[in-house]
Parts: C-alpha cells; structure tokens; sequence
C-alpha cells in the first residue's frame, strides 16, 4: 500500500473512524470511499482543516489565462508542470515533497496569478488529496532544487538551461528568464553562459 494511504488509513484510525463501516479502500483503484460520519470525526479530530473544502468539486476555471500563457510560452506549460508535480510528489520524501510544493505553489501564483493548487488537485485521489493538504502544514521541510528543474522545462526549456549539483545550482540566461517570467520569490542562483561549458 502507498505511504500516503497508510498515512490516510492512520489519521482515519486516529479520528476514531472504523475501516469498512466509516470507510474503505478501493485498492485497484487507489480511493478512498468515506461516509458521513467519517467526515464528522475528521472535522471533529482536525479542526483547523477545511475538510468540506478538500473534499468539495473546485470550479475554477484558468483556461484563457492558461491558453495564453501556452500561446507567449510556445509549449503547454501547465499541463506538463501539474504532470511532473504528480511524479514528484510520489517520488519525494515528505519533507522534500513540502518544500517542492511551496515553492511552485505561491511562486507561480506570485508571478502570474495562477493557482495552480486547484488544478493539481482536480484528479487527485482522495489518499493524494490528505497527504497534499498534511504537507502543505508541514513544518519540517528540506529545501530541494526539482522544483526549479521542474519549471524551466516545462516552459520548454532544456535541460542545459538548469544544472542542478549537490548544494548549487546553475542557470543559464534563458533558464533566467523563464525563472523570471514564471516564477517570484528568494532564491540564489548562478547565471551559468552556454560558452562556459
């Protein structure tokens, strides 16, 4: 079984929900069937936790600003990123996984003003969809770099535009500015010419 399953089945558990009365797993399908009363026990055991928002249809709709930024991008940026977000996030560490997702989430958001959460969550399930939102609250995280290797090749850069070593990382200027046109935060990056190498 998945780690985030088992983490699922724990904090289902832990609420006080009993498996195949207040929930059960489709294992062939990797979901989660939850009743009633095991939303109660999770709003009651996690208070602070949205849980009818999490579980709700999200109806937002990006599609002409996505088709825009396809169209100046020349590739289907978002489509690839949310594509390689979910491969990451299976492959991940938790603390890593946290990281990459803070990063990308509120980066792209601040630069763009797309939110890309709704759209990485719409075919999530709902075993990925707990272990999303406990890393998003996730304190202890571990700074990683596939995040910013993530972006710049899904806005149709190539892998010489970010080499990524142990502790640094290496872009070159068009790997700059799809950093810039994409993304907004802190990092420290070296801007690496392709005559250098």
């Amino acid at each position: 079984m998945h780690s985030a399953a088992v983490d699922l089945f724990q904090m289902l558990v832990q609420a006080g929900a009993v498996p195949g009365e207040d929930f059960s797993c489709d294992g062939e399908n990797e979901a989660f069937r939850l009743g009633e009363r095991c939303h109660e026990l999770l709003r009651h055991a996690y208070p602070d936790v949205d849980w009818d928002d999490i579980f709700a249809p999200c109806p937002y709709d990006a599609s002409p600003e996505i088709a825009m930024l396809h169209q100046h991008l020349g590739v289907p940026f978002v489509d690839r990123l949310l594509a390689q977000m979910h491969c990451r996030l299976q492959e991940l560490p938790d603390a890593e996984a946290a990281w990459y997702l803070r990063q990308l989430l509120v980066g792209v958001e601040q630069r763009t003003g797309l939110l890309l959460y709704p759209l990485l969550t719409e075919e999530m399930t709902l075993s990925a969809l707990a272990r999303l939102e406990w890393l998003l609250r996730l304190e202890d995280v571990e700074p990683c770099s596939f995040w910013l290797e993530d972006l710049i090749l899904a806005a149709g850069g190539s892998p010489e535009d970010v080499q990524i070593s142990e502790n640094d990382c290496w872009l070159t200027e068009q790997g700059m500015d799809l950093l810039e046109m994409l993304w907004a935060g802190e990092v420290e990056l070296t801007l690496e010419s392709a005559q250098q190498r």
